[in-house]
């Protein structure tokens, strides 16, 4: 027997009370999985990824992308709130300890910007060093 994921009570015309249960519709995903779709559907997500990382909303010269994580590093150093998953997943990228759906120094050299200037950065800002080795003895690891 199934269990009913919603409940409501329903007045009926002549004001009496019953239970209903309700069913949510499943919705279909929009997209198959990976696997089954065609090579021109592969070319075309490739393409949009590729877009997404490079391309920047205000027009400039520099990607959303890298715009985004300075400022994510800018908003860790002004101490505001920040959300920390988003956070470690950008010192890792960065760092080139994942590469994410595009790697970040092929973002970087693609746009004509030089990689190590961010990780330089991180490197030499105490509390971005000590929240990436937080990260680096999290992901990878310690021998002590």
């Amino acid at each position: 027997m199934e269990a009913a994921t919603a409940s409501a009570w329903q007045l009926d015309f002549f004001g009496e009370a019953t239970a209903v249960s309700i069913k949510p519709v499943a919705k279909p995903d929009p997209l198959p999985d990976p696997y089954l779709w065609s090579e021109s559907i592969r070319e075309q997500m490739v393409d949009a990824l590729i877009t997404l990382a490079m391309d920047s909303r205000k027009g400039d010269s520099m990607p959303e992308s890298l715009m985004d994580c300075a400022d994510l590093l800018s908003q860790r150093l002004r101490n505001v709130e920040i959300d920390l998953a988003d956070y470690n997943a950008t010192l890792g990228w960065v760092m080139g300890y994942w590469d994410g759906a595009l790697p970040y120094v092929f973002v970087c050299r693609a746009n004509g910007v030089d990689p190590e200037t961010l990780q330089d950065v991180i490197l030499s800002t105490p509390v971005l060093k000590a929240d990436l080795d937080r990260l680096t003895a999290r992901s990878r690891g310690t021998l002590i």
